[in-house]
């Protein structure tokens, strides 16, 4: 059967089963029947002739009928069809949603107009008016039968081919197994989804389709026109058969020390991630207590990516030289920008902690400029400076040299998690790449654990030879490839790509009194819909967002912009400028909060870089500032 081909209303030539790999460049990425992605799993046919034809399909809309009934339009039957333009718009008469590919009509005179989505069509796909013995087929009564039924035709419930007792409808041919026709219309699963009973529906309800779910325990596509259970009260749906699975865990590994677990608190991300990195990279990392390799002169160090030389300062010297450097504690900004009391390291951009172990494998100091305010970790100044192979770049001759970006200027772009950063950076060398990668993003591990992916217990980093190799991601629903960092999980299709990896489990936003953690489960408990507390945008309740049970508060991670948005990577410092020609008082460079529109050319600066007064409502955006920055500047 999987060899088979079929003629289809919407081509010419005969369709044929079409693999995910020959989808990748010779198709569009989207089915143009119910207008959903095509995934990795998807059985899917398109045209195999090489006619330029780009169109596929899921073989489950592919075998929709050419003509249904319908009980919003009763009166006429409604025919499968395709315009010419697949993109021309127009409103189901189910949902009121705009229709996209192939559609439902009705093409009698006086009816011209009235069209239905295939999702919206796929609970009523049968040619008679209601007449009800079974509820999934209240056309007409279901006869039992005992013949062994072996044909290309799946199960109208859960879409499998096997033999078996069956109930038919013979007018219809309409088919369902005993088991299935037998199933609780509510039943519990303590195994999948413990909090309440799921519901059997017997076509996927509309608010699925239109958020785009993915089964709850396979991760695979749902089809519109089969069953499925489903919990109203925390959107948790999953196929029929998924629910009596075991799904034992196939992809463990022998040391559970190897993965990593994510997400990760900013303020563990050095110790998680960057000094595992530098000590695979490096048998010790240098604590200079003596010259090593002539760095020391006069117990000074030379570091190539900063013009002065460094000093190691221990934590118990540190409180009396470089208080000044802190945030104080009593500041009235309310930036989000960076954590307050805290040095930041200007090579990782992260906090710089005093460890309390006394064990010798633990830091007891860190790097720092006496000529200006420019702090290491003591793992960030052992940094390779050549990475020959990185497993998200492992091309030939494609090196990656440390590089360091400017603290005001010319920040560089991470391929990896989508963000800026004015920190250290690997840029490849090869002279025809423009491939970046920030400090973190390439201290990524090869495995890793995710709190968002319990059912099976390792993440694997995809390291195709061929860096464009394409994935999904679960959260953001878009396709990922391997060298943006993608991993996946070996026994199920979930996969996540770098940006939500590296998404930290905290995060807090000005108009909240507390920590807001990463959830993927905002869902459960919580019907309706969500709405971003700082955009007031509608947000797709199956995506991860930081939520807050206890206020009811959702916020995308884009609109923490300096703790899980573009600007994560920013280390605004504590530098306050001068600049007397647009300003009387000191102004802070960070994300720009108290007003909402730059003060000398009046566009939109809100939750953007700039200079904002310390002492009134003074805000100017980032290239305003830069314009009169200059040399009359004065950093205090």
């Amino acid at each position: 059967m999987e060899h088979e081909s079929f003629t289809h209303m919407s081509h010419e030539h005969p369709l044929s089963p079409i693999s995910f790999v020959i989808q990748e460049r010779k198709y569009d990425a989207w089915c143009s029947g119910c207008w959903r992605y095509i995934l990795p799993d998807d059985a899917t046919y398109g045209c195999s002739l090489e006619c330029g034809f780009r169109w596929l399909l899921h073989k489950e809309c592919m075998e929709k009928p050419r003509e249904i009934m319908h009980p919003i339009h009763p009166s006429h039957p409604l025919t499968l069809y395709k315009p010419e333009d697949l993109f021309q718009s127009t409103k189901c008469a189910v949902c009121e949603e705009d229709v996209l590919g192939l559609r439902y009509r009705c093409s009698q005179g006086g009816c011209e107009g009235l069209w239905i989505h295939l999702g919206c069509a796929s609970g009523f796909l049968n040619d008679k008016q209601p007449s009800m013995e079974h509820p999934s087929h209240p056309q007409h009564q279901l006869q039992f039968s005992n013949k062994t039924r072996w044909c290309p035709f799946p199960c109208d419930a859960c879409g499998a081919t096997e033999k078996g007792d069956s109930y038919i409808c013979t007018l219809c041919n309409y088919w369902i197994h005993e088991s299935c026709a037998l199933l609780p219309r509510s039943a519990d699963f303590p195994r999948h989804h413990p909090a309440h009973p799921l519901s059997l529906a017997f076509a996927l309800p509309s608010e699925y389709i239109k958020y785009e779910f993915d089964c709850a325990i396979c991760s695979s596509t749902l089809p519109l026109g089969r069953w499925v259970y489903h919990c109203n009260l925390c959107r948790y749906v999953v196929h029929l058969k998924c629910t009596t699975s075991t799904f034992e865990n196939a992809n463990a590994i022998d040391d559970e020390k190897e993965a990593t677990k994510f997400p990760i608190a900013v303020e563990d991300m050095y110790e998680e991630m960057i000094r595992p990195f530098v000590k695979q990279h490096k048998e010790q990392i240098l604590i200079p207590h003596h010259d090593h390799d002539n760095h020391n002169i006069g117990g000074k160090y030379k570091f190539s990516k900063h013009p002065h030389s460094l000093s190691f300062t221990t934590f118990s010297s540190s409180s009396s030289s470089h208080d000044h450097y802190k945030r104080d504690e009593d500041d009235e900004d309310d930036s989000d920008s960076v954590p307050r009391s805290e040095l930041i390291c200007d090579g990782c951009t992260l906090p710089i902690h005093e460890k309390k172990q006394t064990d010798d494998e633990y830091e007891h100091g860190y790097m720092s400029c006496d000529e200006c305010k420019y702090f290491l970790h003591l793992s960030c100044f052992n940094l390779p400076l050549i990475i020959p192979s990185h497993p998200i770049h492992p091309l030939e001759d494609h090196d990656l040299t440390l590089q360091n970006a400017s603290k005001l200027t010319d920040w560089i772009y991470c391929d990896v998690c989508d963000g800026f950063t004015n920190g250290l950076f690997y840029t490849c060398a090869n002279e025809y790449c423009w491939y970046k990668i920030d400090v973190k993003c390439a201290s990524l591990p090869n495995t890793i654990t995710h709190a968002a992916h319990p059912r099976h217990d390792y993440l694997k980093l995809v390291t195709y030879e061929n860096m464009y190799s394409v994935g999904f991601c679960i959260n953001c629903n878009r396709y990922a490839v391997a060298y943006k960092g993608y991993f996946k999980c070996n026994s199920c299709r979930f996969g996540l790509c770098g940006e939500c990896v590296m998404l930290p489990a905290r995060s807090k936003h000005r108009l909240e009194n507390h920590l807001l953690s990463l959830t993927y489960d905002a869902r459960v408990n919580r019907p309706g819909d969500f709405y971003c507390s700082s955009c007031e945008r509608h947000m797709d309740p199956r995506s991860w967002m930081y939520h807050c049970r206890d206020c009811d508060q959702s916020f995308h991670p884009k609109c923490f912009p300096a703790t899980s948005g573009k600007y994560r990577n920013i280390n605004f410092g504590t530098r306050q400028h001068m600049i007397s020609s647009i300003h009387d008082h000191l102004l802070r460079f960070q994300i720009i909060s108290k007003k909402k529109r730059c003060d000398l050319c009046r566009d939109d600066g809100y939750d953007e870089p700039g200079f904002q007064c310390v002492a009134c409502f003074f805000v100017v955006c980032k290239s305003c500032g830069l314009k009169h920055i200059g040399d009359a500047n004065e950093a205090i």
